[in-house]
């Protein structure tokens, strides 16, 4: 980045030198100061477009497997280590109706993790809300 940085301030000097040995040149009787700003600005634009194609994300392909289900469905594999212990006694915490601080406090942990073990059982339920999730685990018999 600081490389990134050095590049764009060297090209800039660059440029203001240029327009400045322009302005004392022989164009610079026959240009006006919008062809100026226009070339100026069409430099920074292309400078702009590099940069940006330059330092774009890449796609990542992604492929999946699939595979067979057991007779029951999602229900098996979902039951058996679905939610880590952790996971497990802050759902039963949810459950008792605390707050993600109260949780913290009991468990000692940060508010942040509880947070974090909170997104993880949501996500592993296929849920949104505390509510979804408490309804998701008593289906499955977690509670």
């Amino acid at each position: 980045m600081l490389k990134t940085i050095i590049k764009f301030g060297a090209l800039t000097g660059l440029a203001l030198a240029a327009a400045k040995m322009l302005e004392v040149s022989y164009l610079a009787d026959r240009l006006s100061l919008k062809a100026y700003i226009s070339i100026i600005g069409i430099a920074f634009l292309a400078l702009g477009v590099f940069l940006g194609l330059k330092h774009r994300r890449r796609k990542v392909l992604v492929s999946y497997k699939e595979v067979d289900l057991p007779p029951g469905g999602m229900a098996a594999p979902l039951q058996e280590g679905l939610l880590t212990e952790r996971e497990l006694e802050v759902l039963r915490h949810i459950a008792g109706g605390r707050s993600n601080q109260e949780i913290a406090d009991t468990l000692f942990v940060s508010l942040n993790t509880v947070k974090t073990h909170t997104n993880n059982i949501y996500g592993k339920l296929g849920v949104k809300r505390r509510t979804q999730a408490l309804d998701k685990a008593r289906q499955l018999k977690l509670l």
